[in-house]
């Protein structure tokens, strides 16, 4: 063993770090600066229409108006991005069981494009540690939302097997595809990080990632994860 490669103790209680720091996080952003872009948004709504009857014969009324129309919409635009960044720190798996998660995840994505992806589990699920479902469900979460953003896919099949050995999970859907070669440099250097994450978080986990596409489709997310078996007794 490299005895610079955290073991699996030491990586596990590193994703739980990881996790506390991305709760608090969420937290920070939802008690300060949500809070404050609302509230600047809302003083921008009165303060427009305690302006309007003020200057209802100034020339440049409308222009006046129309420029505070416009800040108001651009903080609007930012309360959006604080709200989904708040959204993306959040941990996928809170107190729920792992297939809870995945249920809730599907249902959205059917919510949101009308396909019901098929889903299988296979094997024991239930000794996964806190850190592997985390990091199952992200996968899942992340190859989901790329198939809702880019791939027009008519189905999408969500396949998850446990053994003694490693969990493999695997998102495949029928849409579009893409150049990952290209696509996740690409999106990286845009600040859209979900690719890179993926990998980054099953390479922490001592697993890997690997995404096959090419356009025109079929895309294919897998990851495989170790199995962590219980500490003896």
């Amino acid at each position: 063993m490299d005895p610079f490669e955290p073991d699996r103790g030491q990586r596990d209680s590193l994703l739980t770090a990881l996790q506390r720091r991305l709760n608090r996080l969420r937290f920070d952003l939802h008690d300060g600066p949500q809070q404050e872009v609302h509230l600047l948004a809302q003083d921008l709504r009165l303060f427009r229409e305690q302006l309007s009857p003020m200057i209802e014969r100034h020339p440049d009324r409308d222009r006046a108006l129309g420029r505070l129309e416009d800040l108001e919409a651009q903080v609007v635009a930012l309360d959006a991005d604080l709200r989904r960044l708040s959204t993306a720190a959040r941990s996928p798996l809170v107190e729920e069981s792992l297939a809870d998660g995945l249920a809730q995840l599907t249902e959205a994505f059917h919510e949101r494009t009308g396909i019901s992806p098929r889903t299988e589990i296979s094997g024991s699920i239930d000794a996964l540690t806190d850190s592997q479902q985390i990091a199952v469900l992200s996968i899942v979460r992340e190859s989901l939302s790329n198939a809702r953003r880019h791939s027009e896919a008519d189905h999408v099949e969500i396949s998850i097997a446990a053994d003694e050995e490693s969990i493999v999970v695997e998102v495949r859907d029928d849409g579009s595809g893409f150049a990952p070669e290209v696509e996740a440099p690409a999106a990286a250097s845009r600040g859209r990080l979900g690719l890179v994450g993926m990998r980054e978080r099953t390479e922490m986990l001592g697993g890997r990632t690997e995404i096959h596409s090419t356009p025109g489709g079929p895309t294919v997310v897998s990851a495989s994860l170790p199995r962590w078996p219980a500490d003896p007794a």
